[in-house]
């Protein structure tokens, strides 16, 4: 089916290959009073983004066939070859204000993008600004959260077959340095997730000039840290429309890789909503266009309810999160720090 769309799928993978991938601990909880029932996400307090417990049992996941590729499309190709490391690290040490930018005319130093603090909308700014400079336009979309209005943003580029037919590529902009619930006048998070958020803008500039098929959204969730806050409402916003979602793909920190081999793993939920096929279609473009990524199918329940693919799938659409091998050895010591 998702063969049909000029491949999102193939791309999103292209910032996989340069900023590969991390998965970091974070405080989950969540006023379930204030979203659809259908949320049952467990009340995490501290612990890790992911059950390492989970994630360290060994795979039984569906040998999936990378043989009788399609021929590599010449247009994909020139899209991965136009990504720059060094775009793509200039701007990640502007979002996580690593480096002085620009906003609104004025230099700036974005230090916090805790979901609490002013900077947030700063950095907001400054991706609606990028989207502009590319030729799109990045809305704001509101949601209320225990009588505070917060914002997701969204960008999007229109299908010119199925145009209501949507694919989702989203990463959360908000970061904590560990106390979410304040507003925290530092709170980088280059990796939690400005890799993930960048890698969005990415797969976004790749794509904006090719035709697609079916609507590609780029969503970038805020209130995450505080337990889905965004994606929670968004994807309430998107049941209420009864949107007809494909596929929703999740870049929550690919910055970080303490181990040799490029590992990326794609959690599915054990094919939740048959969200498996999501998973297909992500490995065998990494075999298609001969990517220098491992990439594996988890096929556990290792990121059950930790990320911001978690409320697409409580309303029956596939999604996947990709992230990276997520192990003792792996952790990012400087997990909510930087």
């Amino acid at each position: 089916m998702l063969d049909t769309i000029f491949s999102p799928l193939g791309l999103i993978i292209l910032v996989l290959a340069i900023v590969v991938i991390s998965a970091f601990a974070r405080r989950n909880r969540r006023p379930t009073e204030e979203f659809s029932p259908v949320h049952k996400g467990k009340a995490h307090v501290g612990g890790c983004k992911f059950d390492r417990r989970l994630a360290a049992l060994p795979l039984k996941a569906p040998k999936i066939d990378t043989t009788n590729l399609p021929a590599p499309d010449a247009r994909v190709k020139q899209a991965l070859a136009n990504v720059s490391e060094a775009v793509v690290r200039d701007r990640l040490n502007q979002l996580s204000g690593e480096v002085d930018t620009r906003v609104r005319g004025k230099v700036v130093k974005i230090a916090s993008r805790n979901s609490h603090h002013k900077d947030i909308d700063v950095a907001m700014t400054w991706l609606e600004e990028f989207y502009a400079s590319i030729g799109m336009t990045a809305v704001r979309v509101p949601y209320q959260v225990r009588g505070k209005t917060y914002f997701n943003l969204v960008a999007e580029l229109p299908g010119k077959v199925n145009p209501e037919k949507i694919v989702i590529v989203s990463g959360h902009l908000d970061a904590t340095v560990g106390s979410p619930w304040s507003s925290e006048s530092v709170a980088p998070g280059a990796d939690d997730d400005g890799s993930g958020t960048i890698a969005v803008t990415e797969v976004a500039r790749a794509l904006k000039d090719l035709p697609l098929a079916y609507t590609v959204r780029f969503v970038h969730f805020t209130g995450e840290e505080q337990g889905l806050w965004g994606s929670y409402k968004y994807s309430d916003k998107c049941a209420a429309e009864k949107a007809d979602i494909l596929g929703v793909f999740q870049m929550d920190m690919v910055g970080y890789c303490a181990l040799p081999g490029n590992r990326v793993d794609i959690h599915d939920t054990e094919d939740k909503n048959g969200s498996h096929e999501l998973v297909v279609a992500l490995v065998r473009a990494v075999a298609q266009y001969g990517l220098s990524l491992n990439a594996v199918d988890t096929h556990n329940h290792a990121v059950d309810d930790r990320s911001d693919h978690a409320g697409f799938l409580d309303h029956g659409w596939k999604a996947v999160l990709i992230s990276e091998e997520f192990s003792d050895q792996g952790f990012n010591p400087n997990y909510h720090r930087r």
